[in-house]
């Protein structure tokens, strides 16, 4: 076993918790480390509004830091916290948004996002130009649907409709840009034809290499 990896839910859903779960545990089962989700119980029930995030941010904070690991994932995809977190770790810290957005990349030469809600999308925007991935972005639609309402049918084809928008705009390789789908990667990328990726599972890719580098 090359370590442990605490990836922290900032919100407080145990629903999106099991959905990261069913996405990272059998991966980091197959790469040789042990994955834990855990769930911050005082964050936002979803992290949606730049409220929201600033919400998230204290209950991320204490709840990794009860959580002794030997690398960390934030996974919300608004990567909330992370700058304090890596500055209060020794250990690596892996934000998912910016993880999946360096692994889109090397699936595609134009990426695409699919985000929750437009409240989301300047937010990204900003994080885009920080972490200098801008030019790389072809574009970030939202479904209308919000980090808690992405379960029926009627969900997936507003899912599968951004996606479909993306491509057309050049999109190469598309992000599931919300923790709330991870569960609709591999039918999604089957019906799309283009790489999808799940931020949960890069980030965790990141953290089991950074491990394995140790």
């Amino acid at each position: 076993m090359l370590g442990t990896v605490c990836v922290v839910n900032p919100n407080s859903s145990e629903n999106i918790s099991r959905q990261i779960e069913d996405a990272v545990i059998a991966l980091a089962n197959d790469m040789g480390v042990e994955a834990e989700v855990v769930t911050c119980h005082g964050g936002p029930a979803a992290v949606e509004s730049d409220e929201d995030v600033a919400a998230a941010v204290g209950p991320m904070l204490e709840t990794a830091l009860a959580h002794p690991a030997d690398a960390y994932v934030v996974a919300c995809f608004s990567d909330p916290g992370i700058s304090e977190l890596r500055s209060a770790m020794d250990e690596p810290v892996f934000g998912i948004a910016e993880s999946a957005v360096l692994a889109a990349m090397s699936r595609g030469r134009q990426v695409g996002i699919i985000s929750a809600l437009d409240i989301a999308i300047p937010r990204h925007r900003r994080y885009w130009d920080r972490i200098g991935v801008s030019a790389r972005i072809v574009a970030d639609i939202a479904t209308g649907r919000g980090v808690l309402d992405l379960e029926s049918e009627d969900a997936y084809q507003d899912v599968l409709g951004t996606g479909r928008k993306l491509a057309e705009a050049g999109a190469e390789s598309v992000v599931l840009g919300c923790t709330g789908m991870t569960h609709l990667r591999t039918r999604l990328q089957n019906d799309l034809g283009i790489p999808v990726i799940e931020p949960c599972r890069a980030a965790l890719t990141l953290a089991a290499a950074a491990l394995r580098d140790r």
